[in-house]
């Protein structure tokens, strides 16, 4: 399997995130505490609100590829430290005429550096930011040429809820459950106002032992998803040469779940209550 954890080169302690201890105060939750032991098997999460077509099981597509969401890095490790529990999503530049799509219901979170800006995520945040940005530094000026440049994934997700966030008053009530400023998301609530604002409600896995994929010429672009061919190679030696009949049904029993099951149906519920 590839090593080399996202998380074990010294991020365990960056200001803002804590990979041992879910920080629930800022949910409203009566304190913080340790992750949960619970077996990801016995978990119950919220059913799917799917409004789309496009919408598919793993059981459908596993046999040729595996989805992974572009999300920011600084937003991914917030997912992972339990800092932020959902994503609003309108589609990128690629994506203006038909708006943003759901594919997948299981997914993994593939960390990207375009775009992201400290003016755009709380001042909390950044510090951890400049940090994940002098990593990300680093490891390039290891890697060359820029066709052997990898993406380390350390997470997954299931989408437990998905929906439209009707108004900017709604946006404004969610506050407490990410880590974007204000400004960004009017930003991005007024873009493209023909399509609308989705609200993706996640529960995040972080995997025992990242996986370190090599990046491919179709991934690059402002897009929401890429395709991860099952048959890569870097894939099926993490999965030891035999990728399983549900692949992400296999790594939740082999994973933990970022917020233990009690807390995130919590959450869930305040979240959904908002919305």
């Amino acid at each position: 399997m590839i090593s080399n954890s996202f998380l074990d080169n010294g991020f365990n302690d960056i200001v803002g995130f804590n990979s041992r201890i879910v920080p629930l105060k800022r949910f409203g939750l009566d304190s913080e505490r340790p992750y949960s032991t619970i077996s990801s098997d016995t978990a119950t999460a919220t059913q799917v609100n799917n409004t789309q077509e496009s919408f598919n099981d793993e059981s459908k597509s596993h046999t040729n590829f595996l989805g992974a969401l572009k999300e920011w890095a600084i937003v991914c490790k917030a997912l992972e430290s339990g800092n932020q529990i959902l994503l609003f999503r309108k589609g990128g530049i690629m994506e203006f005429r038909n708006g943003f799509e759901l594919k997948f219901k299981n997914f993994f979170l593939s960390p990207t550096f375009e775009h992201q800006a400290k003016e755009s995520i709380r001042m909390e945040y950044h510090a951890a930011l400049d940090e994940l940005n002098r990593k990300n530094e680093s490891d390039n000026a290891k890697t060359l040429p820029d066709s052997n440049k990898t993406t380390e994934i350390t997470s997954f997700v299931e989408i437990t809820h998905f929906t439209e966030v009707p108004d900017l008053t709604t946006l404004k009530k969610l506050e407490n459950f990410h880590i974007w400023t204000d400004d960004y998301l009017k930003t991005r609530f007024d873009y493209n106002p023909k399509k609308p604002l989705y609200l993706l409600l996640l529960r995040v896995y972080k995997l025992n032992i990242s996986i370190r994929i090599t990046n491919k010429p179709e991934w690059v672009g402002c897009k929401s998803w890429i395709q991860i061919d099952s048959h890569d190679q870097e894939l099926t030696q993490y999965f030891e040469n035999h990728l399983p009949e549900k692949p992400f049904e296999y790594l939740k029993s082999i994973s933990k779940p970022c917020i233990d099951d009690d807390n995130f149906n919590k959450l869930s519920e305040k979240v959904r209550s908002i919305i």
